[in-house]
């Protein structure tokens, strides 16, 4: 199997691990720490303030459209720039923040994907992010421990937790009964329980 064909087989397994894990938008967002949205909504207000002093200190400062309006349409027009740049700048802010807190408990490098999504242009970075990042940190189903999913073994107990269909030699998942790719019963080469579990 050549390199290309192991790497895109590598994030096919992510992909089928991670259509597992369940998730809401709350308990997302709680990755991004709650200081940094403070600053936001702090700053966000220094901005409101600025403006309302703009309009009433000095009109003339504003667009020339704006300019000539009364005072209550300059200040929902410039409200509404400062909220629409806010909300851009804040969910790229907090994409940043999310993908720091989540590649840390993914075991990733979470410095290193902060840097490639926030200096690789056009996005591609965070695109790139989602399409490689692993799955949650899974129980070993022989011990028990909580082992990383870059793991091939378990560090404590040795089990292969990226076991291969003995007949196609193609990677199959962890609790599998057949091979989906082949069919072959796979009962014969599960792992064995932890010693521990009732029979």
């Amino acid at each position: 199997m050549s390199g290309s064909d192991q790497f895109f087989g590598r994030i096919k397994g992510n992909w089928r691990q991670r259509a597992n894990e369940r998730s809401t938008f709350a308990s997302e967002f709680s990755l991004i720490p709650h200081w940094l949205i403070i600053v936001f909504f702090a700053l966000y207000g220094v901005a409101l303030v600025m403006v309302v002093g703009a309009v009433y200190t000095s009109p003339e400062s504003l667009p020339d459209p704006l300019a000539r309006q009364p005072h209550a349409l300059q200040l929902l027009a410039m409200f509404g720039i400062v909220t629409g740049i806010a909300i851009l700048v804040a969910g790229y802010v907090f994409l940043i923040a999310y993908i720091n807190r989540d590649a840390k408990r993914r075991g990733m490098g979470p410095w290193l994907w902060t840097v490639i999504a926030m200096f690789v242009p056009y996005l591609i970075g965070v695109i790139l992010y989602f399409v490689l990042r692993e799955p949650y940190p899974f129980e070993c189903p022989r011990c028990g421990r909580l082992v990383n999913a870059q793991f091939n073994f378990c560090p404590n107990c040795q089990c292969n937790l990226r076991p291969s269909c003995p007949n196609c030699r193609r990677e199959i998942r962890l609790g599998d009964r057949f091979c989906p790719h082949c069919g072959m019963s796979l009962e014969a080469s599960a792992p064995a329980p932890p010693e521990n579990s009732p029979v």
